[in-house]
């Protein structure tokens, strides 16, 4: 454990910039402040962070972070700063810890000290803080998406993934290629005029050795999963079985679903976080809780769902499934095996603009991916607005058979009642007012309270409501706007994300020996 030798401040993350470079000014100088005291801290209590109105991406629910400045005995980095993310209850943080050393050579501090700014700058359309404007000039080919995939990013390199911190470097030289520090701070500084060009030159030198480990390591790991597969066979006796995936989901054989989804999931292949999330998951499948559930909504449309049905003495049950299981060829076990294809795909999506020869698989960007475009995902659609999946329901389609106009349904309203750990809020989505919740994979027919079919008037709406009132005990006004919800789901979300980042260890994965 580090101590703290000063006071900790909280400020909006983009002050961070404005501390970074006075806070690097050598104490050689006679200084006019006490640099913590008179500008840290006021710095801190006076600026205001605010969202601009640049595009559609400016949801508060994604974007919001601060950052927390620390101060401790010592910083095991070459640079004696690091940037630690962390989620609490009000939200995202990112904690720039920094010792003396840092504070005494600012060359060892610009490099972190710009990077918190850049990847929440109101450069980018985020926040605009003056503070950090004044400072710092920032290009708009610098953006970074989502702090929540820096998050991810950052603490898969705190767990030692190789590919990580390959992934982390090449995003910084590319970052500060549009970054530059203003001339008179250079002159306060007493820094070269290169400082930042020179900064990413040094990473530049250590790109070819992390790529080619990172490369090699990736390799290493396909063969991995490759001669497990051949070796074992094991996906070949699932799908040989005369019960396949749907058949388990409908007789709600939870141990046996989690059985098979723990042999296609592709565990060389994953980092930390999303190694983590996935055990979370299945034991959410398996094992899950009547205590902390969650009521959600969907609008079913049969251009993109493909229920799964079966008559029983108690009468129909239902089973749903994502795209990425409904929408590819073959028996619903095999299609198991996109789920390696899906997160290639997906799970880098986010840093794309920057490139890579490598990618760095993030669930946060897999999340982030279904909100943009979910054909072929891993997720489902829910939320807690009624109203909102209302307007999802499929149309009903017309034919004319003859002289007889027949209408048959183009979808439904569900409601479901699951494990809060299995319905998520996607605060990485882009589009907080449809406050999405995110159901991985499946839906078993005993987490599902209600299914109907067919188009609904409003009041067909308020008769489904108060239905499930009367089972769950949810109360739901639907004169209320979606923004009624996102208190709880923000809350919720951030709440999910500390948990899923809450990697305890991580080494080489074997893929028969994760459990």
């Amino acid at each position: 454990m580090r101590s703290r030798t000063n006071v900790i401040t909280k400020m909006p993350y983009l002050a961070a910039a404005a501390f970074a470079l006075c806070l690097s000014v050598s104490p050689v100088k006679a200084l006019a402040i006490d640099v913590e005291k008179d500008f840290i801290q006021a710095l801190a209590t006076s600026s205001k962070s605010t969202f601009t109105a640049m595009d559609w991406y400016n949801d508060p629910l994604r974007k919001v972070s601060t950052v927390m400045a620390e101060r401790v005995d010592i910083v095991k980095t070459e640079s004696h700063t690091e940037i630690i993310p962390e989620y609490t209850a009000e939200g995202l943080k990112f904690k720039l810890r920094y010792d003396a050393k840092a504070i005494a050579n600012p060359k060892l501090a610009i490099k972190d000290l710009a990077m918190i700014a850049i990847i929440t700058s109101g450069g980018n359309g985020y926040v605009d803080n003056k503070g950090f404007k004044a400072n710092l000039e920032l290009k708009s080919k610098g953006q970074v998406e989502s702090p929540h995939a820096i998050a991810e990013l950052l603490t898969n390199v705190q767990m030692g993934s190789v590919t990580a911190k390959a992934r982390w470097v090449q995003l910084q030289v590319e970052l500060l290629k549009s970054t530059s520090l203003k001339p008179q701070f250079i002159q306060d500084l007493g820094v070269s005029s290169n400082i930042v060009a020179e900064i990413r030159a040094e990473l530049e030198t250590q790109l070819p050795a992390l790529e080619a480990e990172a490369t090699k390591l990736a390799k290493k790991q396909q063969k991995e999963l490759d001669s497990w597969k051949k070796e074992t066979q094991a996906l070949d006796k699932y799908e040989a079985m005369e019960e396949k995936l749907n058949d388990l989901i409908l007789k709600n054989d939870r141990k046996g679903v989690r059985k098979m989804l723990e042999a296609y999931l592709p565990w060389a292949l994953m980092e930390p976080v999303e190694a983590n999330t996935w055990k979370m998951w299945l034991d959410a499948i398996e094992n899950p809780s009547k205590d902390k559930t969650t009521v959600a909504f969907r609008g079913v449309s049969y251009d993109t769902d493909k229920i799964q049905r079966r008559q029983t003495a108690h009468g129909e049950v239902y089973g749903f499934m994502s795209t990425v299981l409904t929408k590819n060829q073959g028996n619903y076990t095999r299609r198991l095996r996109s789920l390696v294809t899906n997160r290639e795909k997906n799970g880098d999506h986010g840093f794309e603009l920057f490139g890579s020869k490598f990618r760095s698989g993030k669930m946060t960007d897999q999340m982030t991916q279904h909100a943009r475009d979910p054909v072929a995902s891993s997720f489902l659609s829910f939320t807690y607005d009624p109203g909102v999946a209302y307007g999802f329901i499929g149309k009903d389609k017309v034919k004319i058979v003859g002289d007889e106009r027949v209408v048959s349904p183009g979808g439904g309203l569900l409601a479901v009642k699951m494990d809060s750990r299995r319905l998520v809020p996607n605060l990485p989505s882009m589009y907080g007012t449809e406050i999405e919740l995110l159901a991985p994979l499946i839906i078993f027919p005993d987490e599902i309270i209600k299914y109907e079919e067919g188009s609904r008037t409003l009041s067909d709406l308020e008769t489904f409501v108060k239905e499930i009132t009367a089972k769950t005990g949810v109360h739901y006004n639907l004169n209320e706007p979606g923004e009624a919800f996102k208190k709880r789901y923000a809350a919720d979300g951030y709440e999910f994300l500390a948990e899923m980042n809450k990697v305890k260890s991580f080494s080489a994965m074997s893929c028969s020996k994760i459990f």
